[in-house]
């Protein structure tokens, strides 16, 4: 497995594997309509940022062979600051992480995990965090084996209309890649 930045090239691969991770994971979570009506084309704006990504953002593909087999994109903590507000030691996030499915269990998401870990501390944003779907078990429980931790941090995320609630974790300020290996 290769791990790399992403380009543009990309984004059509990345689409698929996030639209067959949430199938995967969020059947029965989210509704169906919403699943069943995911796009297959990844949005200009997402294009641009892989062509020229903004500061304290970063998108990472993991490959086997020549196939996208996931991505992990992390930035800037959006709740937190602005584009023009943020600066080393404003909060990180992780935005999105997906893996195939067929390649769940497989090291693949701890590895880009790492990764993304190692590009936030270059980015000098700390404390990273990242927001999960409340009933999403599977990521709820990738997060917190990396290390990750409840903060008590609780909002919504809406879709088609309807709020799906979501909840907050934290990796701790004193944990470093080298021990999460």
């Amino acid at each position: 497995m290769k791990i790399r930045t992403a380009g543009p090239a990309d984004a059509d691969e990345i689409v698929h594997v996030k639209n067959a991770s949430w199938r995967a994971a969020y059947s029965g979570l989210i509704d169906d309509n919403v699943l069943a009506g995911l796009s297959d084309e990844p949005s200009e704006a997402f294009v641009m940022n892989l062509s020229s990504p903004p500061p304290f953002w970063l998108t990472l593909v993991a490959e086997r062979g020549p196939d996208v087999i996931g991505s992990v994109t992390v930035g800037r903590d959006t709740r937190e600051s602005t584009k023009d507000e943020t600066s080393p030691g404003s909060p990180g996030e992780v935005w999105m992480l997906y893996v195939h499915p067929d390649r769940w269990g497989k090291g693949v998401g701890r590895a880009l995990m790492r990764e993304a870990h190692k590009a936030l501390n270059e980015f000098a944003l700390s404390p990273i965090r990242v927001w999960v779907l409340d009933s999403n078990e599977v990521g709820l429980r990738f997060y917190e084996q990396y290390g990750f931790v409840r903060d008590g941090e609780r909002s919504t995320h809406e879709m088609n209309g309807s709020d799906y609630p979501i909840v907050r974790l934290t990796l701790p300020k004193e944990r470093v890649v080298d021990e999460l290996a």
